[in-house]
């Protein structure tokens, strides 16, 4: 028996999708938008990880994958407006009382619910919500399709070279970490993450530096060539981490104008000399991706010379090739998108 999966009764909220490359800049926007008007504290949601993944193989059909998302965002509205599942872990990065708005996320937790209503009519017809996801939008549209003209699709990039420790030292966990939460398949009883499907022999034999330059290299042609395909300006942002790093206020603004919003000047201000914005080189600022990697490794004040000359030594010829020639396309999209 075939069954059409559908979600026809929906909130007026709106999703603002934050996808990237680790180490690229997610969670460094996802901390900006504190300042911007209307938005609310950002939401990991792991099933806006795996559902784009899972569709995107064919193991899950478009109205299935679409209601259900539907559903969820719905789902995450409405506890956000009634302060359910609060983060009040201090030291977490969606620490509730950290955010602008915390005052009215407790009395929210604190008192009576509001009437659905109320939630329905005024409540969430104001509110957007920034989802942080990993990579899962890069070889597919279902994200965009499931929410049309509400969908707010932000992207971050980075110079390939700089994120390539991040992914190296991270790698260990994907196979034997039960805190690890990457959509994985199976190949030889061993688990891979899903961006090694089609060359899974070469991700077992390689070393793991060289592994992340090559899922890097895919994952890249992957959301470039999705870009060039379908890029429209109201649907989605293009953010280089070198350029919000080193112009701040000007890509800031063309990120609040993007959303159609407003922003808070001293909010805003206090976000900038947390994160240490702007910044006079693009060198490694030690980040929030540290305390997931092995050994908590640090790289701050690295710059281009250090990484490549300790990369070189790391990797095969024929790989070292391939980044030097990634890191080429990277350039060359980021010119062709500069300032989008």
């Amino acid at each position: 028996m075939d069954i059409s999966f559908s979600k026809n009764s929906k909130y007026k909220s709106n999703p603002i999708i934050i996808d990237g490359f680790s180490g690229s800049g997610k969670i460094l926007i996802a901390e900006l938008l504190k300042a911007v008007n209307s938005t609310e504290i950002s939401k990991w949601e792991l099933s806006y990880d795996y559902i784009p993944i899972l569709y995107s193989f064919g193991n899950i059909e478009k109205k299935a994958a679409t209601s259900t998302l539907r559903t969820i965002f719905d789902e995450i509205t409405y506890t956000m407006s009634i302060g359910r599942e609060l983060n009040l872990r201090p030291k977490d990065l969606q620490f509730a009382l950290r955010h602008p708005k915390w005052i009215k996320y407790l009395k929210a937790m604190l008192n009576n619910a509001y009437k659905d209503k109320y939630i329905e009519e005024e409540l969430a017809p104001n509110m957007n919500i920034p989802i942080i996801v990993h990579m899962s939008t890069f070889n597919n549209s279902l994200i965009e399709d499931t929410f049309h003209e509400n969908i707010k699709l932000i992207y971050t990039f980075r110079d390939p070279l700089f994120i390539l420790e991040t992914y190296s030292s991270y790698i260990d966990r994907i196979g034997n970490d039960p805190r690890e939460f990457t959509p994985k398949i199976s190949s030889k009883i061993i688990d891979l993450p899903w961006y090694a499907y089609g060359w899974e022999e070469e991700y077992i034999k390689i070393n793991n530096t060289e592994k992340s330059i090559l899922l890097i290299e895919k994952c890249f042609n992957f959301v470039s060539e999705k870009i060039n395909q379908l890029f429209d300006k109201e649907i989605y942002k293009l953010i280089f981490f070198e350029n919000i790093t080193l112009n701040t206020d000007e890509i800031f603004l063309e990120l609040v104008d993007f959303l159609g919003l407003t922003y808070n000047k001293e909010i805003y201000k206090k976000i900038k000399i947390k994160n240490k914005l702007p910044r006079k080189t693009s060198n490694i600022v030690e980040g929030f991706w540290k305390r997931y990697t092995t050994g908590n490794v640090s790289r701050a004040g690295d710059g281009e010379v250090q990484i490549l000359e300790r990369t070189r030594k790391l990797v095969n010829e024929h790989y070292f090739d391939k980044l030097l020639k990634l890191r080429e396309n990277y350039f060359s999209f980021r010119e062709k998108y500069n300032f989008n």
